[in-house]
């Protein structure tokens, strides 16, 4: 024998509209609490020609930068670790002229790191130049 109920079960529909508010205030509050990155410039000159004539008159110092951090100075090959010990030892004045010639290769940070080792030195001034694979 089947008892029959009179009690039908009403169907539930789940509404979206709180999901949506939910997703609304989590998406606000995720906004208003982001905080923004404020990227800064790494100012260089970047020279006209790609010689050295423009520091003709005071001393000027040429630096090949390679992958690796492997750098050529005056004839000798160095590691950018061994670049500060190298310049205490010259004592360059804060009138020398730098130029690095990078490869096109050379990870940026490489150049960086190699102005800011120069720039640790009191040597300001610093220009880059191209150098060719030859």
């Amino acid at each position: 024998m089947h008892l029959q109920s009179h009690h039908r079960k009403a169907l539930r529909r789940i509404s979206l509209t709180p999901l949506a508010d939910l997703v609304f205030i989590l998406l606000v509050f995720f906004i208003l609490e982001t905080s923004f990155v404020e990227f800064r410039e790494i100012a260089f000159k970047v020279p006209d020609e790609p010689t050295t004539a423009s520091h003709a008159a005071g001393e000027s110092l040429s630096i090949q930068v390679f992958p690796g951090g492997k750098l050529w100075i005056e004839g000798e090959s160095l590691a950018l670790t061994d670049l500060t010990p190298w310049l205490l030892r010259k004592q360059l004045g804060e009138e020398t002229a730098v130029v690095l010639k990078a490869q096109d290769r050379v990870a940026l940070q490489t150049l960086v790191e190699t102005m800011d080792l120069l720039r640790a030195q009191s040597l300001s001034r610093v220009q880059i130049h191209a150098l060719g694979d030859n």
